[in-house]
């Protein structure tokens, strides 16, 4: 005969139930953060296609709502570096509002992004549900992607891309011919170009996935290589997983970019070890060398060639013009598109932009995964940064980004009630 125990309501459950249940809903709610932070876009170009115009608003509120989800984690335990340092980044630029006239709001979102993300996944500190989480992610991106590049036709009838982009004011209609594609403008390599990983398999289409565009999908690529590469020769069938799919990614977006730092993670991965690998604290530093260094050894003739040393050149020739006002973000006359460094000084100023690296390196990373993956993400910032303006504040990889950036702190605050039982010792 079975024995089954029963509980009285004033009966506490056994150990191991307690932990059971808050470990389930902690799973269940970062995997709906993660996936929703990575796919928003693809939802509400669906309902822009099916259902109702989208807009930047609707993009604003969604966004919105999804930091919101974040609330039942943020709520556990406050961070107080990370307040001190969110209440000066926005003196910040409330300060540059008044020499400006005018009130960055867009820079206030791209740091919320962030500040958010890395106090959901430090309040979180568990790297193995953060695997799991960006493990259902990963099969998202790749079902769609599959998806996408089998039934590309079927896809545009769902995903208008195009018209999406053009009504959230991301794009400008075309009115001079006819566009039969509604995949995003980069959606397909131009002939003369052509694609650089399985041309003759895979063709001129780059695909995008959730992301609507390959850009965003390359560097989703790139965030899973490096979380995959920082785990340890013993979880290495784990790592090795998330390095296979960003492969598998790269190759489907075509992304010469992916393509370049997904390599080099692998060489940093094998070559630096022990306190070699703090040296990615000056990529920043060195990259923005090299772009001077290419601007000045580059003819300015008015254009600029839209392939790899176009662009470092171009980045370079905008940085050579930054005085003494422009890198304190107080005398900016342009909008820089496609360059990084330029877009962040012009955007928060130099000092906050140090600011905010040097806080980086200065998180206690407790193990040497995290050390990796703090170097790691360190260079994939450094090269992003020398070819794209906004794309590495975009909350589909931004916030994945540094909500993994919190959780290699492993830290991890306790359940509201636990907290309460325990005299909040968790706090700090």
């Amino acid at each position: 005969m079975n024995y089954q125990p029963t509980y009285s309501p004033g009966t506490a459950l056994p150990a191991h139930r307690e932990l059971v249940q808050p470990w389930l809903s902690e799973q269940r709610l970062i995997t709906f953060i993660v996936v929703a932070a990575v796919s928003y876009q693809a939802l509400l170009c669906l309902a822009n296609t099916l259902v109702m115009p989208a807009s930047r608003a609707l993009v604003g509120v969604t966004e919105a709502i999804i930091l919101l989800a974040c609330a039942p984690l943020l709520a556990r335990r406050l961070l107080p570096g990370v307040t001190i340092l969110a209440c000066i980044a926005a003196a910040t630029l409330c300060l540059l509002g008044l020499f400006n006239e005018q009130i960055n709001i867009k820079a206030f979102r791209d740091l919320a992004i962030p500040f958010c993300f890395f106090w959901l996944g430090c309040n979180l500190g568990k790297p193995a549900l953060a695997d799991r989480a960006l493990r259902v992610a990963i099969w998202v991106v790749l079902g769609m992607g599959m998806f996408e590049l089998l039934f590309v036709d079927l896809y545009t009838e769902l995903f208008d891309i195009f018209g999406y982009y053009v009504n959230i004011g991301s794009l400008t209609p075309i009115t001079e011919y006819v566009r039969e594609s509604k995949l995003q403008m980069n959606g397909m390599r131009p002939e003369g170009i052509g694609r650089t990983l399985l041309p003759g398999i895979l063709g001129p289409h780059r695909v995008s996935s959730v992301f609507l565009e390959p850009i965003s999908l390359g560097n989703f690529a790139s965030i899973c290589a490096a979380w995959g590469l920082a785990h340890s020769k013993q979880e290495w069938r784990k790592g090795l997983f998330f390095v296979a799919a960003a492969v598998f990614m790269m190759v489907l977006a075509d992304s010469r970019f992916a393509l370049m730092t997904v390599s080099l993670f692998i060489v940093l991965r094998l070559v630096a070890q022990g306190k070699l690998i703090n040296l990615a604290f000056f990529a920043p530093f060195a990259a923005v060398i090299m772009l001077v260094a290419v601007g000045m050894s580059t003819e300015q003739t008015g254009f600029w060639n839209d392939d790899l040393r176009g662009r470092l050149a171009f980045s370079g020739w905008l940085l050579m013009d930054f005085d003494i006002p422009m890198l304190m973000a107080t005398n900016i006359q342009l909008t820089y598109y496609d360059a990084g460094y330029a877009h962040a000084i012009a955007t928060f100023s130099l000092p906050l932009c140090l600011l905010l690296w040097i806080s980086l390196w200065l998180l206690p990373m407790p193990t040497a995964s995290s050390h990796r993956f703090r170097a790691l993400i360190s260079v994939y910032i450094a090269l992003i940064l020398c070819i794209s303006g906004s794309s590495f504040f975009a909350l589909k990889s931004a916030g994945l980004l540094w909500f993994l950036v919190g959780c290699c702190l492993q830290n991890p605050a306790a359940p509201t009630g636990q907290r309460a039982s325990t005299g909040g010792k968790h706090d700090q």
